[in-house]
């Protein structure tokens, strides 16, 4: 492969579409670093947090904490997550963390940023490709009850829950809808091409694009 004129990529992506197997496929191929669940691992240590509360709370919108505390009561919620009120994150605070830890890795670039609204927060920079990869939501169901054993039912039910928390958090923090394509640059849909064809055209754009 010939020097990229691009640094970076930043995929966003469907649940079920593939985009985090795809993401670093992508890292592999171009020795790249890929900043997913790096990011909650590198907040979580950074605010003396457990990862499963930032994970938990990861691009999502309010309520989690509601429905922790409506589950347990305010006391089961502490001890469940060993987390004291006063190092609660809200999620500005998370966003705003997140917002940090992409621009501070864009600085060196060489990396790929998985969801996070990384788009947006890398917005105009020349050095940066911004991707979408989507499927048809049969397809993904179908992935997901392979990939996580979940019953039909199941599977469309978290397919459908999660593209609503990434649509609710990209329009809450960024004020933008997530499947405006003029928010990116290129749109796959994997469920033509494939995890393995989907990982060519991006490293062909990128190619295109040296």
């Amino acid at each position: 492969m010939k020097p990229l004129s691009k640094s970076m990529l930043t995929i966003s992506h469907q649940y079920g579409s593939g985009g985090s197997r795809i993401a670093r496929a992508l890292g592999r191929r171009l020795q790249w670093t890929v900043w997913e669940k790096e990011i909650v691992r590198k907040i979580a240590s950074q605010y003396k947090v457990s990862e499963e509360y930032v994970d938990a709370k990861d691009e999502r919108v309010d309520s989690f904490i509601e429905r922790m505390v409506g589950l347990f009561g305010m006391g089961g919620f502490e001890s469940a997550y060993e987390i004291p009120p006063p190092l609660w994150l809200t999620d500005a605070q998370l966003v705003r963390m997140t917002r940090a830890i992409i621009e501070e890795v864009a600085k060196d670039g060489r990396a790929i940023i998985v969801g996070r609204g990384g788009n947006h927060i890398l917005a105009g920079r020349p050095d940066v490709l911004h991707v979408f990869i989507f499927a048809p939501l049969a397809v993904r169901i179908e992935r997901v009850v392979q990939a996580e054993g979940l019953t039909r039912a199941a599977a469309e039910a978290r397919v459908t829950g999660m593209d609503r928390l990434r649509a609710d958090y990209v329009r809450t923090f960024y004020h933008a809808d997530w499947l405006d394509p003029l928010h990116y640059q290129l749109l796959i849909d994997s469920g033509v091409w494939g995890e393995e064809g989907t990982t060519e055209l991006i490293l062909r754009a990128l190619e295109q694009l040296s």
